[in-house]
């Protein structure tokens, strides 16, 4: 299969029709954003028969709460739990952001934040992979955070050395989303908005800024995961939009995430689910802040993205422009 027949497919899919596989590959570039460390449940299990002398080093000499240290942390927001009158669901939800690094150093050091990786997608026409580039600022609420995903995709099925890759852009100002292929502006279906500005509140870093969007958290129950013990935690924006967390209650950190989208009228909700994997555990802590180094997306239960983080840069220095077109 040719890389231009996949890019008609692709650019097809985008324009009209198929809503929701033109929103998966819209998300793909969505699901870029946020951060922990420890794979899914098959992962932690298995960590969980590692000694802690096989732990590879931390990238930037990164510390984040571990064993003793996270159980202390744990007694003394007990405390201040107690004190402040959290909701059960509000002190795992505490837990899990002293896990990360703590709330004040993931504001600090993931003010502007810059990802480069690789990415499969699963098209209609079969796979596209490649390379992506993510760049973000941060603002006073997670909806409201200027995003932007640079792809560079190919066939998978491609032999030919001469054929260009595609060149896909999106992007979302703070008001709207944009995109461009190939360096020309296409308008994006309404889908395709919905799909990318989901990662802002859908994701993992929306359960960590839960107080500062004013969400309301609910505990929904315990449930074992492939034999590990997890929490389950609904999140709710102001707006109404619904997420559920399932977090390790030995780590506190989110295994994965599940949330529903109405991308059309008239057609029934799309089920997304994202697994956050933590290894290697070298590349996933920054500026002492945890880091998914890998994520997969499946879509009404089948797959239809992976991320591999390879490179992360926070505190970057990015321009606000960028934000707003095609200039790098």
């Amino acid at each position: 299969m040719s890389i231009e027949s996949s890019l008609h497919g692709l650019i097809k899919r985008l324009r009209r029709g198929r809503p929701q596989r033109a929103a998966a590959v819209a998300i793909m570039v969505s699901a870029l954003l946020t951060a922990s460390v420890e794979s899914s449940p098959i992962q932690e299990q298995k960590d969980k028969k590692k000694p802690a002398a096989q732990e590879p080093s931390r990238r930037d000499d990164g510390k984040v709460p571990t064993g003793k240290e996270l159980e202390k942390a744990k007694k003394q927001e007990e405390v201040r739990a107690a004190q402040a009158k959290l909701s059960p669901a509000e002190v795992i939800a505490e837990f899990s952001i002293i896990a990360y690094g703590g709330r004040k150093q993931i504001e600090t050091a993931r003010a502007a934040i810059q990802e480069t990786g690789t990415i499969r997608l699963a098209t209609d026409q079969g796979d596209l992979t490649g390379n992506y580039l993510l760049r973000s600022i941060r603002k006073e609420k997670s909806w409201l955070d200027l995003l932007r995903v640079d792809l560079e995709l190919s066939s998978a099925d491609s032999q030919s050395q001469s054929t260009p890759p595609i060149k896909y852009v999106i992007g979302f100002n703070g008001a709207s989303v944009w995109s461009a292929q190939n360096g020309q502006y296409v308008s994006p279906r309404a889908g395709a908005d919905i799909a990318f500005r989901a990662q802002l509140t859908h994701e993992y870093m929306a359960l960590l800024r839960y107080k500062e969007d004013g969400s309301k958290l609910e505990v929904v129950g315990p449930e074992k995961v492939v034999g590990v013990d997890t929490n389950v935690v609904e999140l709710t924006t102001p707006d109404g939009e619904k997420t559920r967390f399932w977090l390790s209650t030995k780590t506190y950190r989110i295994l994965h995430c599940e949330y529903e989208l109405k991308l059309a009228e008239g057609q029934p909700p799309t089920k997304y689910r994202l697994d956050y994997y933590y290894t290697p555990f070298s590349n996933a802590v920054v500026q002492n802040t945890l880091l998914p180094v890998r994520r997969e997306m499946k879509q009404d239960g089948k797959f239809v993205q992976e991320v591999k983080v390879t490179s992360a840069t926070y505190s970057a220095k990015l321009e606000p422009e960028i934000f707003q077109h095609l200039q790098e």
